[in-house]
């Protein structure tokens, strides 16, 4: 399943990213160009703008009630009865929504901070954009927060 994001919504985008999902989101887009794409990539719309519904060509979209990101994400799991898969966790970047690849860690060296560096030894790197993660401290509080929702 593959969403696309309004303008209003990117911070679920993030967190739909971070929970493997094929997220478009591109900050200010016109509603033309999102149901264009919505279109041709055959992407759900997550919207929160009134004026989608009311679009000829809006036909596949979900209306997004709440302001919390993390109850947008209950709305989006509840609403499309989504599969919470925790192997796809951190699959795909962040910021180009490009899937991510195992990477050396002597081939990242130059490419992250010298702390970093010494205290992990996984690294993952978007192909595309080249931005490199790694699991920090924060991802157990993710998932923590991802267990919630898959239990509600």
């Amino acid at each position: 399943m593959k969403f696309i994001c309004d303008d209003m919504l990117g911070k679920l985008a993030r967190w739909l990213k971070i929970m493997g999902f094929d997220t478009y989101y591109e900050k200010d887009l016109p509603d033309n160009k999102l149901l264009k794409i919505s279109l041709a990539e055959d992407r759900i719309i997550l919207t929160r703008d009134a004026k989608i519904p009311k679009i000829r060509n809006a036909k596949n979209f979900v209306w997004i009630y709440s302001s919390d990101p993390l109850e947008q994400l209950k709305e989006v799991v509840q609403k499309l009865k989504l599969h919470i898969e925790p192997e796809r966790f951190f699959t795909r970047c962040l910021e180009c929504n490009g899937l991510l690849e195992k990477i050396d860690k002597e081939k990242v060296k130059d490419k992250i901070w010298p702390y970093v560096y010494k205290t992990q030894e996984n690294f993952v790197i978007c192909p595309e954009c080249k931005k490199v993660y790694w699991e920090g401290t924060h991802v157990g509080r993710m998932k923590e927060k991802f267990e919630g929702i898959k239990n509600n």
